[in-house]
């Protein structure tokens, strides 16, 4: 295959997941909590075209390497709900489903919900189980009648984590992220600041995102007009007699 062909093509592939990662961003700009995502590109390997040229290397275009999870400042605004809480700071609150697994978010606009036992539970948006600084579901305390007794008692239960890198963990559906290998372990810190009836607000901001998604549009455009000019010469080099 001709060499700037491949090159063009690895460059339009990159720059189509780059124009996705930026949509995404800008979609989520009212999504509570959410973490601006940021592509990193790297080149493709090098080769050499002439052995008796050693120094005359050729690359081969580029490619996604990971996504970054940006910690930049996010703004708050009060809610005055005593069931919504913000983070200061790059913590997470953990959330547990219904299969057990763990997963973290920025999220903190929580609810409660009764379980067959009759007791009440403080769960997510999407229903996961909110869990305390021991990783065990928070029970709602609740008064004679049938109140909630002590919202200050319930607020301090909601436990808050920290990664030991937070810019390794891996962004998941419904505004949650992983830990991975790269993250570091996950541990729980009471002093980190914990706000309530408060949210944070997505940390997207739109006029850089916009700037990105033209810059990436232009080279997805210019990356196809090279496969264009490259399969054109390949054509001319074919018909040559």
């Amino acid at each position: 295959m001709n060499i700037a062909f491949h090159t063009g093509k690895t460059a339009m592939i990159a720059q189509s997941q780059a124009l996705n990662i930026y949509g995404n961003n800008i979609a989520n700009i009212n999504t509570v909590g959410y973490q601006t995502l940021r592509p990193s590109f790297a080149d493709c390997l090098y080769s050499v075209q002439r052995a008796t040229e050693p120094d005359w290397q050729t690359g081969h275009g580029t490619y996604i390497q990971k996504s970054d999870v940006m910690f930049n400042e996010a703004h708050f605004y009060y809610t005055d709900r005593p069931l919504d809480f913000a983070i200061a700071g790059e913590g997470f609150f953990a959330v547990q489903d219904r299969y057990g697994e763990i997963n973290y978010t920025r999220d903190g606009s929580f609810s409660m919900t009764q379980a067959e036992t009759g007791e009440w539970y403080l769960v997510s948006g999407s229903g996961e189980y909110v869990l305390d600084y021991d990783n065990n579901r928070i029970v709602v305390p609740f008064n004679e009648e049938g109140t909630v007794a002590d919202y200050d008692a319930l607020a301090g239960m909601v436990g808050v984590f920290e990664f030991e890198n937070p810019y390794g963990i891996e962004a998941a559906d419904t505004n949650r992220y992983r830990a991975t290998e790269r993250s570091g372990e996950v541990t729980a810190n009471e002093q980190l600041d914990k706000l309530q009836g408060v949210l944070v607000v997505s940390n997207v901001e739109l006029s850089d995102q916009m700037v990105k998604l033209i810059e990436t549009q232009r080279g997805y455009q210019i990356s196809s007009r090279v496969v264009t000019t490259s399969d054109e010469f390949t054509r001319i080099a074919n018909n040559l007699r």
